[in-house]
């Protein structure tokens, strides 16, 4: 049961961003944390979790985010540039229509603004440019939902995000910790494409723009390790 109380206990920080960076700077009281979570987890499991087993998970957990690169995650950040394309609508499709929204997106390519194409098991999204948003629903059928009024977010950063484990979560969870819903986030690459509520995105890139600077600051990094076209931070387009 230790084992599986382990996973559980793991599983539960990974959804809380903001117990999660609490573990990791350990300022945590893990006898009262583990009560806790025992409780919430007979709860959802219908099993009840020895109180000492939770509180050995979340102790090994947080010597686990210890030991992690943050430090190489911060430099990653503080190298990176922002973007900004406002005025994006997210459409989904199910399945059936994947081929065909996959056609359009290719027909659409470089003439559009902004566009991006994600697929998953049963649905497939199009983030794209909002003035190209009619071209595509006019040619497809069984649109499952279109979300307007959206503008993307883009962390444009050094090559070793790649092979770095944790920046993207680093940066969703400072935005949850802001209270900041994130509609969409895509890793193509380099870029980090955050998707939002466009009354949110100014927040966002305000608070994104903050912390660059400051782990700059921390790090003596003089500027953005690439570029954004000015190879600097670009303040945020429409409205």
């Amino acid at each position: 049961m230790s084992g599986v109380t382990a996973k559980l206990v793991r599983e539960y920080v990974a959804g809380d961003p903001v117990l999660l960076e609490c573990l990791r700077k350990g300022i945590v009281n893990y006898s009262a944390l583990a009560r806790r979570l025992a409780e919430d987890l007979e709860k959802a499991t219908g099993e009840k979790h020895s109180v000492v087993a939770v509180k050995m998970a979340l102790v090994r957990l947080a010597e686990k985010l210890e030991s992690e690169p943050i430090g190489e995650i911060e430099r990653i950040i503080a190298a990176s540039a922002l973007a900004v394309q406002d005025y994006i609508s997210v459409i989904t499709v199910p399945r059936e229509s994947i081929t065909r929204a996959l056609k359009i997106v290719s027909q659409l390519g470089e003439n559009s603004r902004f566009i991006q194409f994600v697929q998953s098991l049963r649905t497939a999204t199009i983030i794209v440019a909002s003035e190209d948003k009619e071209k595509i629903l006019e040619r497809l059928q069984n649109v499952i939902e279109v979300i307007d009024r959206q503008s993307a977010v883009i962390l444009v950063s050094p090559r070793s995000i790649v092979t770095t484990p944790g920046v993207v979560a680093y940066i969703t969870g400072f935005l949850a910790r802001s209270g900041i819903n994130i509609t969409q986030v895509i890793s193509c690459y380099v870029d980090t494409i955050l998707v939002l509520n466009s009354e949110e995105a100014s927040k966002a890139y305000t608070l994104l723009h903050r912390l660059i600077d400051a782990l700059r600051r921390k790090y003596s990094v003089a500027e953005a390790a690439v570029g954004t076209g000015g190879g600097s931070t670009q303040p945020l387009q429409g409205g």
